[in-house]
C-alpha cells in the first residue's frame, strides 16, 4: 500500500518566520495571505491561491496553506483544503469547531470553488473570509470554480458560518491576474466543455 504525503512549500516555514504570530485585524490576515500567494505564484510552486486559518478571536495564527495541486499532483490540493489540513494537525482535531477548542476563521484570497465549500463545512471553522469572487477568478484566470450555488453565503450561514466578503478584493484581484500573465498552468480549464 502506498503512502500519501501532504507537504507544505519549501520556503513556506521561512516566510512564516518573519511574521508575527497575532493578525489583530482582518486586513492584517488578509495581508498575510496575499503575500503567501505572491511567493506561492513567485516561487511556481501552485496556483494563485492562498490561505490561512485563525483564531477567531484572538487571531492567533494557526496555520497557511497555499495552492499545492501541480506540486503534489493531486486536484483535492486547494489552498483552503492545505490550510484546514494544517490547522487540524497543530490543534489535534479534525474538527475546528469541536468542544473546548477556541472558535476558528478561514481567511482566503478569492471565493472558495465548489470543492472547498464543502471542505468548510464539514471543517468546523465559524467564520469564512474571501477577497475576490469566483466569477472574477474565472473571468481572471480561466480556473473552473464547478457549480457554485447562487446563494453560496447563505449556504454557510445556514450552517453556521458567518461570511465575510470583498476583504482587500482589489488587492486579491491584482495577485490571481498575475499569475495567468506569469504563465502559470491554468489545470482545470474545462468550462463549456463536455
Amino acid at each position: 500500500m502506498a503512502d500519501f504525503v501532504v507537504s507544505q512549500p519549501e520556503w513556506l516555514d521561512g516566510f512564516l518566520a518573519s511574521k508575527p504570530r497575532v493578525f489583530p485585524t482582518l486586513e492584517d490576515r488578509m495581508n498575510l495571505v496575499i503575500e503567501a500567494t505572491e511567493l506561492n505564484i513567485k516561487h511556481r510552486t501552485g496556483g494563485p491561491f492562498g490561505s490561512a486559518v485563525f483564531e477567531l478571536k484572538s487571531g492567533k495564527l494557526v496555520a497557511v496553506g497555499v495552492n499545492s495541486v501541480m506540486r503534489h499532483g493531486w486536484s483535492g490540493a486547494h489552498a483552503e483544503a492545505m490550510a484546514i489540513i494544517f490547522a487540524s494537525k497543530a490543534i489535534g482535531s479534525y474538527d475546528l469547531g469541536g468542544p473546548e477548542i477556541p472558535e476558528h476563521q478561514l481567511v482566503v484570497n478569492g471565493q472558495p470553488c465548489a470543492m472547498c465549500l464543502g471542505t468548510i463545512i464539514w471543517s468546523g471553522v465559524v467564520e469564512a473570509v474571501w477577497g475576490a469572487s469566483s466569477k472574477e477568478i474565472e473571468e481572471l484566470t480561466g480556473f473552473d470554480e464547478g457549480p457554485v450555488p447562487k446563494n453560496y453565503a447563505e449556504e454557510l450561514q445556514n450552517r453556521g458560518i458567518h461570511v465575510i466578503t470583498d476583504v482587500l478584493r482589489e488587492e486579491n484581484i491584482k495577485v490571481i491576474a498575475t499569475y495567468k500573465s506569469s504563465q502559470g498552468v491554468i489545470y482545470n480549464a474545462r468550462l463549456g466543455k463536455p
